[in-house]
């Protein structure tokens, strides 16, 4: 969801600088947080405090970080350009078989999806908290499957970051980068996504140019 829907950076990055302050620990630049967020909130934190730092210290901070962000993120979490044209492209030509699999909680998700109006293009939402592991652990995303009742090659996963890309792969499912702030294209080809586009609006010119059966009456 996050740098593939959501335009979450800025959001992150503020509740993470103001838990960061309150604890006397040093800010982080925007360009740090995109490059780093993906892998889930608890390594985020851990990263932006230093590996060396108390457990104690990091579990803190992400505890402050949460209820911050929490507070904040849904007004402050735009959707890309995009995103609910896209969204309801891929909903209406799968006959509903839409999900989003995120390293973010689902009850986050599910909020963020619903406060932007963009839930009536999404059957499944899995998170860390609903399948017990993460990206790029391939049970995650093949949990994300078995809800929506898909088999792997006969998906696609989107997704703008190598822990995409990888997750896809270890649940052998095809995937497309998206580049953007956080990686670049040659960033994603380099980790083997099967496509790279560079706007989230170019999604239904693939798929219909592929030749995977998307094309329109």
């Amino acid at each position: 969801m996050d740098g593939t829907l959501a335009d979450s950076f800025a959001a992150i990055a503020a509740s993470l600088n103001k838990a960061l302050g309150e604890f006397g620990l040093p800010a982080k630049e925007l360009g740090w947080v995109k490059y780093h967020v993906g892998y889930g909130a608890g390594q985020l934190v851990r990263a932006a405090v230093g590996e060396q730092a108390p457990e104690e210290l990091a579990k803190q901070v992400g505890q402050r970080f949460g209820e911050l962000y929490r507070e904040s993120f849904l007004e402050a979490t735009p959707p890309l350009p995009g995103a609910s044209e896209v969204l309801e492209y891929v909903h209406r030509k799968t006959a509903g078989k839409v999900a989003v699999a995120s390293n973010k909680y689902a009850s986050l998700s599910r909020a963020w999806l619903a406060h932007w109006g963009l839930d009536p293009w999404v059957a499944v939402v899995v998170g860390p908290d609903t399948v017990g592991t993460r990206k790029p652990d391939g049970a995650f995303l093949q949990a994300a499957l078995q809800q929506l009742q898909v088999a792997p090659e006969d998906a696609l996963y989107v997704g703008d970051m190598e822990v995409d890309v990888e997750a896809g792969k270890a649940a052998e499912v095809p995937v497309v980068g998206l580049a953007g702030p956080s990686r670049s294209p040659a960033e994603l080809w380099a980790a083997g996504a099967f496509f790279v586009i560079e706007d989230l609006r170019q999604l239904p010119e693939l798929l219909q140019r592929e030749g995977w059966g998307w094309e329109e009456a």
